[in-house]
């Protein structure tokens, strides 16, 4: 159940996998609740991997209240591009700001990061 009380079967999961075949999408984004909230985790970790197995040149962009340090070390996290860490914050909110709504969230690139063991921010 990874959409807000909608269950997510596997005719829901392959509507989902048809509808990212064309060409003209470039991608997924997991948001919304948190994909990563602990009772998400295995059913969006699954679903991350049979993505890129399925399109690998999809992107896979990930939103999630936690913090890079408390999730770098998911499994499938290895299949995801890019991750929006941090809680959103209203008082920090900053409608200026690319791909994030608050200031204290880092859009990270995953790749890059895991390549490195730094922190590298998605240009």
């Amino acid at each position: 159940d990874i959409c807000g009380g909608i269950p997510f079967d596997e005719a829901a999961k392959e509507e989902l996998l048809v509808s990212l075949e064309p060409d003209y999408i470039s991608g997924i984004t997991f948001s919304g609740g948190d994909p990563l909230h602990m009772q998400n985790r295995d059913e969006v970790g699954a679903l991350i991997e049979e993505i890129r197995e399925k399109y690998p040149n999809k992107t896979i962009w990930v939103y999630t209240g936690y913090t890079w340090d408390a999730v770098k070390d998911l499994p499938y996290l290895k299949f995801v591009d890019v991750l929006v860490d941090g809680p959103f914050v209203e008082e920090l909110k900053d409608v200026t700001l690319h791909w994030k709504g608050s200031a204290n969230q880092r859009v990270i690139d995953v790749q890059k990061t895991l390549e490195s063991g730094e922190t590298v921010l998605h240009a």
